[in-house]
């Protein structure tokens, strides 16, 4: 008989418990408007290292992540030298500073900072489109390009949120901002009546940002095995099949801190329409998601401390199942 538990380093990041608490988050959130976001991140020292300290699992994952990246021979890796410690403090320094960014930008404050963009010109196009699909990774701060994007277009761009996994920042979010939801579109799961929501806000011009390289739980067969930095991993089928459901043009926007208030941002087209016929379903899918997949082990090997996927990300199809029948 085998058994029913899944062990910690193998378990689905949504099956991971949310880490933190809503006090917690609030205390940040005093700290930010009392100090500013300079101190507050000076402040966020001594959170993190508890963090570190506490998280075995999410420090094994980190290092295995680091050796994959420094290995890398595809791409032009920044990691020179063996990764150490440092490394997996960084990243995870990088994460505390993330939610920083996202509580000011949340916080309807007037948010300052110098972007870089990195086709500029495929963004232009996308104002000129009734609506879009713009897919991005837990790399970076989505949330920052959104607001850097409002002052290159007149486009919102939606946050197609999973909310269970996050439901304490979710909440801190709202006592931020009362308005914050009217550029977020909160899910739980994707069905008939979801489709038709977001196809009306395609519709009427917005762009729809969605995360594709988690697996949303429920669905742990909708996947497909793609090679990324040196082994194959599992990506979720449902954004593109979203896409091609929605029937407009595609994008992958990432954007990453590189500096004490400079961000880059990185803009390509993927498709006008994603097709994926019936007949060669899977043959269209595993194209689509293995050319999102070289996008992001590109990033990676150049932003690695910035990519914020603290679980086994190579651990394979059979960690996803929440039970193992005997």
């Amino acid at each position: 008989m085998q058994s029913n538990v899944i062990s910690a380093s193998s378990t689905p990041w949504y099956l991971r418990p949310e880490r933190g608490s809503v006090l917690g988050l609030r205390i940040m959130m005093l700290f930010y408007r009392l100090c500013g976001k300079f101190l507050t991140r000076v402040l966020l020292y001594p959170v993190v290292v508890f963090f570190f300290l506490t998280d075995r699992a999410g420090r094994r994952h980190s290092r295995e992540f680091f050796e994959r990246v420094y290995r890398s021979s595809a791409n032009d890796s920044v990691l020179k030298r063996p990764p150490g410690i440092w490394d997996d403090f960084k990243r995870f320094y990088n994460f505390g500073s993330s939610m920083v960014d996202r509580l000011e930008v949340w916080g309807a404050s007037s948010w300052l900072a110098n972007v870089r963009w990195h086709g500029l010109e495929h963004f232009e196009n996308l104002q000129e489109q009734d609506g879009a699909v713009v897919l991005s990774a837990h790399i970076g701060n989505l949330d920052a390009m959104r607001v850097a994007a409002k002052g290159e277009t007149e486009k919102k761009i939606k946050a197609l949120v999973y909310t269970k996994n996050a439901d304490h920042f979710m909440k801190v979010l709202k006592i931020i901002n009362p308005d914050t939801f009217q550029d977020v579109v909160p899910i739980q799961e994707v069905d008939a009546l979801t489709i038709i929501q977001l196809k009306n806000l395609i519709d009427n011009g917005d762009a729809l940002g969605l995360l594709a390289d988690r697996i949303p739980e429920g669905s742990p067969d909708r996947v497909m095995e793609v090679p990324f930095l040196g082994e194959k991993a599992l990506f979720p089928q449902g954004p593109w099949i979203l896409a091609s459901l929605l029937k407009c043009p595609v994008y992958t926007i990432f954007c990453v801190h590189t500096g004490r208030n400079n961000y880059e941002v990185f803009v390509e087209p993927v498709a006008d329409i994603i097709s994926l016929p019936r007949k060669q379903r899977e043959e269209y899918l595993l194209h689509w998601i293995s050319l999102y997949a070289l996008r992001l082990e590109k990033l990676c090997c150049r932003f690695p401390h910035h990519w914020f996927n603290f679980y086994d990300f190579w651990a394979g199809k059979s960690s996803l199942q929440k039970e193992i029948d005997p």
